[in-house]
């Protein structure tokens, strides 16, 4: 009995150590005015005042935003199943048009753009993510990565004609 109390607790440690490892990753949709919508998929419940931070590609940059509770409605139809959105609010605001780019909810996680790649270090992993956009047909991939291993992958329909820049592996189910 004991033996497997002690088993038990050794996974649910294991369990907890892969979480913090794992951030939740969400497709971020941000607006000029510095609002956010952003949708994660599966994971725990974001909440309302938490901290994330949003990878912006063009041009590269790591904003921070809060999130401000449930969206009313969904940031992109195609984001199905378990999806949930959320409305958040960057410190300041972009200026510009709409933008695409990926939301991370890890309280501890720290993020840089280093030699041309964004790379988020999470407590308890080993290996930081790196992430990546590329545009396939109508729609823009958005993937991270540990190492050379995909670790997670979304895609935007944009509804128009795009010139393909992805690579099979980033476009692959």
């Amino acid at each position: 009995m004991l033996a497997r109390l002690v088993l038990l607790a050794a996974a649910a440690l294991l369990h907890a150590s892969i979480a913090t490892a794992s951030p939740q990753l969400g497709v971020a949709v941000v607006q000029a005015d510095g609002s956010a919508c952003v949708t994660f998929r599966g994971g725990a419940p974001v909440r309302a005042g938490e901290r994330i931070l949003l990878i912006l590609f063009s041009p590269p940059r790591v904003v921070d935003a809060e999130v401000r509770g449930k969206a009313p409605a969904p940031c992109d139809k195609t984001l199905i199943g378990d999806a949930q959105a959320y409305r958040a609010q960057l410190r300041y605001s972009m200026g510009g048009s709409e933008e695409l780019g990926i939301g991370v909810s890890d309280a501890g996680a720290r993020a840089e753009y280093r030699d041309g790649e964004f790379v988020v270090y999470t407590r308890e992993a080993k290996t930081p993510l790196s992430f990546r956009q590329c545009a396939s047909g109508e729609g823009v991939h958005l993937t991270a990565w540990r190492g050379n291993r995909r670790t997670w992958h979304e895609y935007w329909y944009v509804g128009f004609d795009l010139e393909s820049t992805c690579t099979d592996e980033e476009t692959r189910p």
